[in-house]
């Protein structure tokens, strides 16, 4: 009997629903970025990088050439190649990348190099997608752009040499995930990259002809001959009507969640997931929920909005849980003095059966007015169970320094991922929870929350209702 998806319904909450011959999860930045190099090498047609931010300066292999020399080699010895990149206007000016100051000859005068900054979006919209395609025949996605400040291996240590920004300054330990695929399912996400393509600039990328065989020998497929959906975000722009995709997927996933839900994530700012979350908690027979995020903030405004309504979001999600079935966590490289691993993953696992990994945060922007693209899985059968059980054990041995075999030989005798990770995490590595909130009563977002967090773009309408709740105003009639 074929198998029936339960959660995973496209035109509903994904775009389509495709297969993916090979799968592979690439945990943290040094998996990644050599990954990608090894695979940059193979290409022969066409790389295609979207980004919301990027910097050509960066190395993918510690010590290497910078990327830009990097793809000036591939067009040298590659007289087919071209390269596409399409990078997110406003990074130049929001994030450190270097791009902005290269002016005079660069790495993106070559003419089969086309470089664009995509300002195609609503005001207060950002492109978010990270993407890179190969030959329209491997492609990478999830939360890393090819900037500056990414890099990290899976120890985290705190005086790791390698982690060194472009101005020789050290910066702080970061997980992040990263996926790659083959297959029917690598050549939708090069349409969609195509389709951005065109909004952007007007131009169609004609479709190669054929695919290629571009999986790197030395990786190890997590998954096989699986069907994968891609949802999306974006607003609605010119001829191009929104998408809400990511918003319906994950409501539908977590709302089918009956033994546990394991979630990271940068931020954690939806009231709707947080009351489906303390429904579940509330419950006798409901299922365990670990969140594992990034505890400080970049800059002010970011944990005025962020922080400030995650820490009013974890304190409802306290007073539900009546079963001690909640940990709320973020981890650490090392406690005395603590080193706190920034988060910057994107991922939720249900129950072993679920998984998603992608671009999108858990905050409003990235349910209706940012760029986003998610790729999720539902498991077929025992084999691709195993697998997203086996990065399960794989993220959260790294967080509390154990291996993933170790991990899983105590899930399987507790039968619960609280008491595994309640029993396991007492190391110098380990996860910390997350300080108590006197916040009580009904959830109330921080003044200003709907201009800096919005959930669709910014019209007059918006604007108008967004600042009478600032300064709420009386009319005599």
């Amino acid at each position: 009997m074929p198998y029936e998806p339960e959660i995973l319904k496209p035109g509903d909450n994904c775009w389509r629903v495709s297969t993916a011959d090979k799968v592979a999860f690439l945990v943290d930045g040094a998996d990644y970025f050599s990954t990608l190099s090894t695979s940059l090498q193979r290409a022969e047609r066409r790389i295609v990088i979207l980004g919301g931010d990027f910097d050509s300066r960066i190395s993918l292999v510690p010590g290497g050439p910078s990327l830009a020399e990097m793809l000036l080699d591939l067009l040298a010895r590659k007289p087919d190649l071209h390269i596409h990149v399409l990078v997110w206007r406003s990074s130049l000016f929001y994030c450190a990348n270097g791009e902005i100051s290269l002016f005079g000859e660069t790495w993106r005068d070559h003419p089969r190099v086309h470089f664009v900054l995509d300002g195609a979006h609503p005001v207060g919209a950002s492109h978010h997608q990270k993407v890179v395609c190969v030959d329209d025949s491997l492609a990478f996605m999830g939360g890393m752009d090819l900037t500056q400040e990414r890099w990290d291996d899976c120890g985290h240590a705190p005086d790791n040499p390698g982690r060194i920004n472009l101005t020789n300054n050290n910066y702080c330990p970061v997980h992040d995930v990263q996926m790659m695929v083959d297959g029917p399912a690598a050549a939708d996400i090069a349409a969609l990259a195509a389709e951005r393509w065109r909004v952007a600039t007007g131009e169609m990328l004609e479709e190669l002809p054929r695919r290629f065989r571009r999986w790197p020998r030395h990786v190890r497929p997590a998954l096989r001959r699986h069907r994968m959906a891609i949802a999306r975000t974006h607003p609605a722009y010119n001829d191009r009507p929104e998408a809400r995709e990511i918003e319906a997927l994950n409501y539908e996933a977590l709302k089918a969640a009956k033994k546990y839900i394991y979630l990271e994530a940068q931020y954690f700012a939806l009231p709707t997931l947080t009351d489906l979350l303390a429904d579940h908690l509330q419950r006798r027979s409901g299922p365990e929920v670990i969140i594992v995020a990034t505890r400080k903030s970049n800059g002010v405004l970011e944990q005025y909005v962020m922080g400030e309504n995650r820490d009013r979001l974890f304190g409802q999600l306290r007073r539900a849980d009546r079963w001690n079935r909640l940990r709320l966590l973020y981890p650490v490289s090392a406690t005395a003095p603590e080193c706190e691993v920034k988060v910057h993953s994107k991922l939720v696992i249900v129950d072993g059966r679920f998984l998603r990994v992608g671009s999108s945060n858990l905050n409003h922007r990235s349910m209706g007015l940012d760029t986003e693209i998610d790729a999720a899985f539902e498991a077929e059968g025992l084999t691709a169970r195993r697998g997203i059980g086996r990065l399960l054990c794989r993220l959260l041995g790294e967080h509390m320094g154990v291996s993933p075999a170790r991990l899983a030989r105590h899930l399987a005798v507790h039968r619960s991922l609280v008491r595994t990770v309640d029993k396991l995490n007492c190391g110098e590595r380990c996860l910390v929870p997350f300080p108590g909130s006197e916040a009580d009563g009904e959830f109330e977002p921080t003044l200003g929350s709907s201009l800096l967090d919005p959930h669709r773009p910014i019209d007059l309408d918006y604007l108008w209702n967004a600042l009478t709740s600032l300064v709420p105003l009386r009319f005599s009639r």
